[in-house]
């Protein structure tokens, strides 16, 4: 098995910025977790503590991940702002902030916040917890931002926190994002949203913002209403032209149309009918940026399947729902770990990039899938233990772990 002993010199920049966010034991905790996320196939803290070489006994890291002192979020933030940088921030640039929502289901009925809830993937209810999921998107990478717990009201007094729908939360996630000002910040997210809580926190920050209309919803259009799904579909098929645009991977064709109206708790919005080439159904874009043109807002929204695959990566790949643990706070600090383990991989795969020269401020990134910078993160990490072993052992010892290095 490949064990992790020191971070690898490749990955000091990463988190050396962090050091002033921890005291020095539940620093060393934190970096040791990080990596081995990155590395290993699961997330539960008995597993992470078997690829730390030299570790304490796992129930140290369940202690750290509830008792030490540090703000999770702060530490995201700045892992996801220095990241920012790193991709060469310009003024009047496109910068997207994701939001949507995730459920891990739970066996554990005593664990904080589980609660009952339908299970979309499965289509069963189950009990769980709801995650709301925030990403930023910029120059074709996403980076994690924020992972919340929903907290039901009947156990958010228990719990001591204060109780927020999920609504609530994403309103509260754009009121105190600290983003560059000089980037241009479009709010991205699904039908669920669209309600006038988030849309006025979005207006207050003055940025713009895209979500999908529910069919059932009116759309005033010259003092005569609508339902958004009935007068898509006829407006699609009487003046909708073809376009083709280009999504994060591949180009498709869309049929679009737009009109201007009005609707009630949004107020003044384009809404822009689109239906991709063989499908039979159509989704309606509402936007408060009256001036972008169609295809403009339709390539934008394009950007907010980037959290579906964070989402994805996330799960298989770093253990997102793999967590054994009861309270409250190691649950949401597992959360912020498996995010940093994403930015870390993340990083990764830009210095591979910048090694080879790919990073021009006007290019947009095409990272490497998780699945391969986690391959990239093994060597990394075995490469250190090779360093290591002719460093520090003797003869025989350095047979046997070079043996056992080998095997894994």
């Amino acid at each position: 098995m490949i064990t992790i002993g020191t971070i690898p010199r490749k990955l000091q920049r990463f988190f050396k910025p962090l050091y002033r966010q921890f005291a020095q034991p539940a620093r060393h905790h934190f970096w040791a977790l990080v990596m081995a996320i990155t590395i290993s196939h699961g997330a539960t803290i008995d597993r992470l503590s078997k690829t730390l070489r030299g570790s304490t006994h796992r129930t140290n890291h369940g202690e750290f991940l509830w008792r030490s002192l540090w703000d999770e979020s702060l530490v995201m933030q700045q892992i996801a702002l220095d990241l920012l940088r790193s991709l060469l921030i310009r003024k009047d640039r496109d910068l997207f902030l994701i939001i949507d929502e995730t459920q891990t289901l739970k066996r554990a009925k005593k664990m904080a916040a589980v609660g009952t809830l339908f299970h979309h993937a499965t289509g069963k209810y189950g009990t769980g917890h709801t995650l709301l999921k925030v990403c930023l998107y910029y120059r074709g990478v996403t980076i994690p931002w924020a992972s919340w717990i929903y907290v039901k009201r009947d156990q958010a007094e228990r719990l001591e926190v204060p109780f927020r729908k999920l609504t609530e939360m994403a309103a509260e996630v754009i009121r105190i994002a600290e983003l560059p000002p000089s980037l241009r910040v479009t709010v991205l997210f699904d039908a669920y949203y669209l309600c006038p809580t988030v849309v006025q926190a979005c207006q207050k920050r003055g940025w713009h913002y895209i979500g999908v209309g529910k069919s059932n919803r009116w759309f005033t259009v010259n003092s005569a209403q609508h339902k958004l799904g009935k007068y898509g579909r006829n407006v699609l098929h009487n003046h909708g032209r073809w376009y083709s645009l280009k999504g994060l991977r591949k180009t498709k064709t869309y049929c679009l149309a737009e009109r201007k109206g009005f609707i009630k708790g949004l107020g003044t919005v384009k809404v822009v009918f689109s239906r991709r080439r063989g499908e039979k159904d159509g989704v309606a874009l509402i936007t408060d940026d009256v001036t972008a043109s169609m295809k403009a807002i339709v390539a934008r929204y394009l950007k907010r399947w980037s959290i579906e695959m964070l989402i994805k990566d996330e799960k298989q790949h770093l253990g997102l729902g793999d967590y054994r643990v009861l309270r409250y706070r190691a649950v949401a600090r597992h959360l912020c770990l498996v995010d940093c383990a994403y930015a870390c991989l993340t990083h990764v795969g830009i210095e591979a990039q910048r090694a080879q020269g790919q990073t021009k401020d006007t290019e947009v990134l095409r990272l490497a899938p998780i699945s391969t910078l986690k391959q990239r993160m093994r060597q990394m990490v075995w490469q250190e233990n090779v360093k290591d072993v002719i460093k520090y052992s003797h003869e025989k010892p350095v047979i046997r772990r070079l043996e056992k290095l080998l095997a894994a």
